[in-house]
């Protein structure tokens, strides 16, 4: 199921590619655009893909708890940090 997400700062090209993303019913209609598109395209519209994939992550993060295991890691980084 898809959830709602908001992208905010794109410029229109990046817009567009969302769109497009966004209307993709699988991974190989994602390559199917990739493919369709300039070289010159490729570095937005993976930036696109990775901000949908956050702002989606984000809709299911809400605190802490939610993500015990980057807890835990953020932790022994920062524990290291402090050695």
């Amino acid at each position: 199921m898809r959830s709602i997400i908001s992208l905010n700062g794109l410029n229109e090209q990046q817009r567009w590619l969302a769109h497009q993303l966004w209307l993709c019913e699988s991974l190989d209609e994602v390559a199917d655009l990739r493919d369709s598109l300039d070289e010159d395209m490729y570095h937005d519209i993976h930036l696109v893909m990775e901000l949908i994939f956050l702002a989606d992550m984000d809709n299911f993060v809400i605190d802490e708890k939610d993500c015990k295991d980057a807890a835990g890691i953020i932790e022994r980084i920062q524990d290291e940090l402090d050695a």
